[in-house]
């Protein structure tokens, strides 16, 4: 569709693929785990089946926007990915709409501007788990173990990436999300379930070698600053996770690298009690 437009058309669309970059935190050669990968917040539909339409007017700006309705091979086609059921369609079931802007003053500087809004649907009456990002690991009821309607939710995020000098670089997330308590029952008030997720890094490229990557990543991946009365899991005991990560992305070759990487996981599970979890592990990565 032109030089600076782009349209993709899908059953099963990779948000991940279009929205919230990052030069050091992409997961084929930067931080390696889920939680540094990108936001927890981004988006409840990982992938689904709708549009992406991609504008780049200007080596400066780029404004991506999408609308997905659930359906990815993660989840059990007989219960989610509700854009496969014909009784939910497209439009009926979990959906997202999806607007990030780019903003790069130069090739060492990238900024964006995340928003999503995304419509919920309430499996056997709750919200959350694999299809609530804006309830990142976490299932909400109305306060009482009631049942709720479907909701909607609000994400928000800004995320840079800046190459102080070609062999170093510093990268940061901060997201917030809002999600809207509906209570079945009349008698229950509802309300919010509000969380914030942030992370900073430092980068090191072309470490040891060129090509290489060496990352470190600080992340708090949920945060709940309100609404804990709602959560059946994901509240913890009111403690706060935060991870640790250093991972390096070595080239043997053009097709071969090895990666290794540690994490730290403290209060896992927001729980104050939990102790601290380390995981060490080397990657082999092909590619053709």
């Amino acid at each position: 569709m032109g030089k600076d437009l782009r349209l993709v058309i899908g059953p099963r669309v990779s948000f991940n693929r279009y929205f919230d970059a990052n030069r050091f935190t992409n997961f084929l050669t930067g931080a390696t785990s889920y939680n540094s990968n990108g936001s927890t917040l981004s988006n409840a539909i990982d992938r689904g089946s709708g549009a992406v339409v991609i504008w780049t007017p200007s080596k400066k700006f780029r404004l991506a926007t999408a609308y997905l309705g659930e359906n990815t091979e993660f989840l059990n086609s007989a219960i989610f990915n509700t854009s496969s059921n014909p009784a939910s369609g497209l439009f009926r079931g979990t959906n997202t709409l999806s607007a990030e802007l780019t903003y790069s003053p130069s090739s060492a500087v990238n900024l964006r501007f995340l928003y999503t809004r995304s419509t919920l649907k309430a499996y056997n009456g709750f919200i959350g788990g694999a299809v609530g990002e804006p309830l990142p690991y976490g299932y909400a009821d109305d306060g009482f173990g009631g049942r709720v309607r479907d909701s909607g939710a609000d994400a928000y995020i800004v995320n840079f990436d800046w190459l102080v000098t070609p062999k170093f670089g510093i990268f940061g997330r901060y997201s917030y999300g809002s999600t809207n308590i509906n209570p079945v029952n009349p008698a229950r008030s509802g309300g919010d379930v509000n969380v914030q997720a942030f992370q900073f890094g430092l980068g090191f490229p072309d470490l040891g070698k060129k090509g290489a990557l060496g990352v470190i990543s600080f992340v708090v991946p949920y945060d709940y600053t309100d609404g804990r009365q709602f959560l059946l899991a994901g509240g913890g005991d009111g403690g706060t996770q935060y991870d640790l990560e250093a991972s390096y992305y070595y080239p043997l070759t053009n097709n071969i690298a090895i990666v290794p990487a540690f994490y730290a996981i403290f209060n896992a599970n927001n729980f104050d009690s939990n102790p601290t979890v380390l995981v060490g592990n080397v990657r082999a990565q092909f590619s053709f």
